[in-house]
């Protein structure tokens, strides 16, 4: 493993918002999560680096879309018309997915990515506080597309 790498995805993540950094390369998996107010530390300089076997996923990789702000959740853009999606279709990035009323406003939710729908986690017309978990993805294998 390259230890520079491990060394600059670190200062990445301590240098930005984000929570958690992952990097795969050829089987080889680098996962970094910064937990809230615990700063992430660089590997101490005695502790050797090695690399290890790459271990075969026993669950394809998923991503989770969250809301992003507070409303009320609904499938489809009127109660006269079919979903935007259902589970097991697959979407691409910017893809419509949902609709949240928030404040008398109507925002459209896209798929930040592409992936198979495998989880949808809430009922149409609920209520939704930002953050939430609103649809799970499954990344598309080769043999997919």
């Amino acid at each position: 493993m390259n230890r520079t790498l491990i060394d600059r995805l670190v200062g990445l993540l301590e240098s930005s918002s984000l929570s958690e950094i992952e990097h795969i390369v050829d089987g080889t998996r680098i996962r970094l999560v910064k937990r809230s107010g615990v700063p992430a530390t660089t590997l101490p300089r005695e502790m050797p680096v090695t690399a290890s076997e790459p271990k075969t996923a026993t669950k394809p990789l998923t991503h989770i879309i969250r809301a992003g702000l507070t409303g009320v959740f609904y499938h489809a853009p009127s109660s006269d018309e079919p979903p935007f999606i259902t589970l097991g279709d697959v979407v691409e990035e910017g893809q419509p997915l949902a609709i949240i009323e928030a404040m008398k406003m109507l925002n459209v939710l896209e798929a930040d990515r592409g992936g198979k729908i495998v989880q949808i986690y809430l009922e149409d017309g609920a209520s939704v506080e930002a953050g939430a978990p609103l649809f799970e993805l499954q990344a598309l294998e080769v043999s997919d597309v």
